[in-house]
């Protein structure tokens, strides 16, 4: 055979093999002839693990919505609350024909509805907390 022949039956062989090569095989079949060491059963995911990743998630996402709660109940406080510290406390303490007794006059009712709104939405996330502790 002359150098082209044994070259171009060298390539026929290649495509040979490379045909019987690709036969469908399963995902566990594939993976167990990559590995070396490992074996396909060690990258399922252990359901006890999976639950403690879920539970460890669902902990942190409770304990930022406590501080969100915390952070909005402390701000409804400050706009609506009873203490003197707060803005309608002050607004409603104003003297007349002042800064304070304007805004109080034109702002008071949209500081209410704004600190009803906000609390309306802390006692939503204090709901939804209440159902993930379930």
């Amino acid at each position: 055979m002359n150098l082209f022949g044994k070259k171009f039956a060298h390539l026929l062989e290649a495509d040979g093999d490379a045909e019987q090569q690709s036969k469908p095989v399963s995902d566990r079949e594939a993976m167990a002839q990559q590995l070396d060491t490992a074996q396909p059963q060690d990258f399922d995911v252990q359901q006890a693990g999976r639950q403690q990743l879920i539970d460890q998630h669902k902990a942190g996402q409770i304990k930022q919505l406590d501080e969100w709660i915390s952070q909005l109940d402390t701000f409804i406080e400050f706009l609506n609350g009873t203490t003197p510290d707060s803005i309608q406390s002050k607004l409603h303490e104003a003297p007349c024909e002042t800064i304070f007794q304007d805004i109080a006059r034109s702002e008071k009712k949209k500081i209410a509805r704004l600190a009803a709104e906000l609390s309306s939405l802390s006692e939503s996330f204090k709901g939804y907390k209440i159902s993930a502790n379930d």
